[in-house]
């Protein structure tokens, strides 16, 4: 166990667990972001974002403890994100573009640089063609059927298969991995979907971000479970 990597990790949830609140405050009413005279709270909301980001920054720390600290550092900042939107997509039904797009225009030259720096240029394109899977299956679903898969969803899948993607050693476990990644979250939405139906008598929309962005966390930090490397 790196005990270094997983104290500092552990530190840095703090910041981000409160970064996270001022993003869920913020975004959606389109408020300037910064605001250095805003304290650290201890609302419940403010607690369990807290909470959250320090067990997956611990989780991200222990599943890619010999990884490069690059690596490392886009699946924190992967995990936070999906953190921060499904408790804004929970609240108002919205994945706001003012941080999904901005992951995205990150992610994809981070995933460059490591790649190359690590000399696995592969990973490029095996992180790419995660992408454009994941983006291009939800793409078709919100075609068929814009009420039940927003678009915002769409645009989350590209950050989401392109880092589920990255972990894959060929194609196919690239693939692989996706496809793990929508089955959790379809499966886990579809329950939780029911439960609610059976609950309320009727039927009533449900935030599908949340369950997305579950597949995905479940599908990094198990993906040498779920494939065979190769």
């Amino acid at each position: 166990m790196n005990t270094l990597r997983l104290v500092v990790c552990a530190l840095l949830a703090l910041p981000a667990g409160w970064f996270a609140g001022v993003l869920i405050e913020r975004v959606p009413d389109k408020e300037p972001l910064f605001d250095p005279l805003r304290p650290l709270r201890f609302a419940p909301l403010d607690l369990a974002l807290h909470a959250g980001t320090l067990v997956l920054f611990v989780l991200a720390a222990i599943r890619f403890e010999d990884a490069p600290v690059g690596q490392l550092a886009g699946y924190m900042l992967l995990f936070w994100v999906l953190l921060t939107v499904s408790v804004i997509d929970i609240r108002l039904f919205r994945l706001p573009d003012r941080i999904v797009l901005p992951t995205l225009a990150v992610s994809v030259p981070l995933v460059t640089v490591v790649s190359l720096v690590a000399d696995e240029p592969a990973s490029i394109r095996y992180a790419l063609a995660g992408g454009g899977l994941y983006f291009g299956f939800l793409l078709l679903a919100h075609l068929v059927y814009p009420r039940g898969m927003g678009f915002g969803d769409v645009k989350l899948a590209a950050v989401m298969g392109l880092y589920v993607g990255w972990l894959g050693e060929s194609y196919a476990t690239a693939f692989a991995l996706v496809l793990w990644a929508m089955l959790i979250g379809f499966l886990s939405g579809s329950v939780i979907g029911i439960v609610l139906l059976a609950m309320r008598r009727r039927s009533a929309p449900i935030p599908f971000g949340p369950f997305l962005a579950l597949g995905s966390v479940v599908a990094v930090l198990a993906a040498d479970v779920l494939v065979t490397p190769g």
